[in-house]
């Protein structure tokens, strides 16, 4: 009955502002993400404050963490036929007849090569929460804004703002507009999962949505960031350093850098005009500033990457019958937007208490790992990863058929904080639910963790593949076709 309670709850704060529907629009309302095979995912532009690498390890984190490595293996293969080797030979009969005999050469076996696919390597977790909780641009007009309040299509705004009391949606975007101004501090270094992103343009003083095409917007256009609201409204009280404290100005160690970037200071933080290509800062009115305030979801959309190691093998022992000369190459790959939501500097997941949940069994991240020192590098990732065994030299004699198959070791590192808060995301939606839908459907019967659905014996491992099934059965729930 309580999981009931919190389920109409749910529904009413997610619903209070939406249109009814009478009928499924599934699809419409949701539509899936499309992803093209030529589509290269990659990560944000650097930070300003660049990210410490230590111990070739990396995460959008603090170095302090612990990572968690799944080890699993690839293959590098190869065959060898005999018809490729062979050769038609016209010949004379005794009677004097001619005839064709087939002659088989021997030959050499060498280089073992494969390929692991990354493109699609992880499952959906990530961007499914991505389109309904950390979802939404700004607007320029209070009549757009109003109308992306209120579509649920993916260019309306998210439900992290529809389901929060206005004044925790304050306190968290108090400490969202804390890291990007945190994320300026070049002297500190200090890492943030929330970078100061383009948030709009201005063009000559009038305010142009980031859908725009760029290659129709005025040369004279400069970008906004998301820290230039701070400056905009430093003289307003609209910081809240607790969900029940009183609104207050900004502090001024969070001024200090903000004031020091769009005062043309180049100095220790740098300042607009070099980051913007000579741009030059003319402020805009308050009310466009409190506009994109009042629009700000604080879910950060930003990547967030595991590392992928492979050991390449630079020869063969043919006696042994084993690679030789192993080589580790270190492959960074970035996982799809959200996924920064669940390291530990975010807020994303305070819409949960994590305290008043049972945690769920069966949530190991993969059987064979070890924990090792974290510490932070942001890169894109490459589309795939090469195996390969170079020299196996097996002399094969002609007439047959030779193939090769040799294991790959592949191992898959990520921040220990993010699985862990993954977790702590599932319990959330196992709450949301029924208890007859979650046993009718054996949803915390599945695995923690997997690659993708299009590979049941996959190399690398994914965490979140429980939470998105738990995560698609509350969405659809919170449907009108489901009322």
């Amino acid at each position: 009955m309580q999981k009931f309670s919190f389920f109409c709850l749910i529904c009413f704060f997610f619903f209070s502002v939406a249109p009814s529907h009478a009928f499924d629009l599934l699809n419409f309302l949701f539509p899936p993400v499309q992803i093209e095979d030529e589509t290269e995912r990659r990560s944000p532009d650097p930070a300003l404050a660049p990210e410490v690498p230590s111990n070739n390890t990396y995460s959008n984190t603090l170095e302090d963490n612990e990572t968690i490595t799944c080890n699993g293996n690839a293959s590098a293969d190869n065959s060898w036929s005999k018809e490729d080797h062979k050769t038609e030979v016209t010949k004379v009969d005794s009677n004097g007849n001619s005839y064709t005999e087939t002659q088989y050469q021997d030959y050499t076996a060498e280089n073992l090569d494969g390929e692991v696919d990354l493109k699609n390597l992880s499952n959906e977790y990530y961007r499914n929460f991505q389109s309904f909780f950390a979802r939404g641009s700004i607007k320029c007009t209070e009549e757009k804004a109003k109308n992306s309040f209120l579509s649920l299509e993916m260019n309306g705004s998210s439900a992290s703002l529809r389901s929060l009391p206005t004044n925790q949606l304050y306190y968290y975007r108090s400490l969202f507009l804390t890291e990007a101004a945190l994320s300026l501090n070049n002297s500190d270094q200090f890492d943030t999962v929330t970078q100061d992103y383009q948030i709009a343009w201005d063009c000559q003083s009038v305010c142009t949505e980031m859908s725009q095409d760029k290659s129709k917007l005025d040369s004279a256009c400069r970008p906004i960031y998301l820290s230039e609201i701070i400056f905009g409204l430093q003289n307003e009280a609209i910081y809240y350093s607790s969900p029940t404290s009183d609104p207050e100005f900004f502090p001024t160690d969070l001024l200090t850098p903000i004031l020091n970037h769009y005062s043309g200071s180049c100095g220790t933080y740098g300042c607009y005009s070099d980051r913007s290509n000579g741009k030059t800062f003319v402020p805009l009115t308050k009310g466009n500033y409190l506009l994109f305030y009042k629009q700000l979801n604080y879910v950060p959309k930003g990547n967030v990457n595991s590392r992928v190691t492979v050991t390449n093998y630079n020869g063969y022992d043919i006696a042994s019958d084993t690679p030789i000369n192993p080589v580790d190459t270190v492959d960074n790959r970035t996982l799809p937007n959200a996924a920064a939501a669940y390291s530990p500097h975010s807020t994303s997941l305070s819409f949960v208490n994590p305290s008043l949940q049972e945690p769920l069994e069966n949530t190991d991240m993969c059987v064979d790992s070890s924990v090792s020192p974290l510490t932070s590098r942001d890169k894109p990732k490459p589309k795939n990863l090469e195996t390969f065994v170079k020299g196996i030299i097996k002399f094969v004699t002609g007439g047959e058929d030779y193939s090769k198959n040799v294991s790959i070791p592949i191992n898959t590192t990520y921040d220990k904080k993010v699985v862990d808060n993954v977790k702590v995301s599932e319990q959330a939606f196992s709450n949301m639910i029924p208890s007859n839908v979650l046993e009718e459907k054996k949803l915390l019967e599945e695995t923690f963790s997997s690659k993708t659905p299009a590979n049941d014996e996959p190399n690398v491992v994914d965490p979140g593949y429980r939470s998105d099934l738990l995560y698609q059965e509350m969405r659809s729930l919170l449907r009108p076709s489901s009322w």
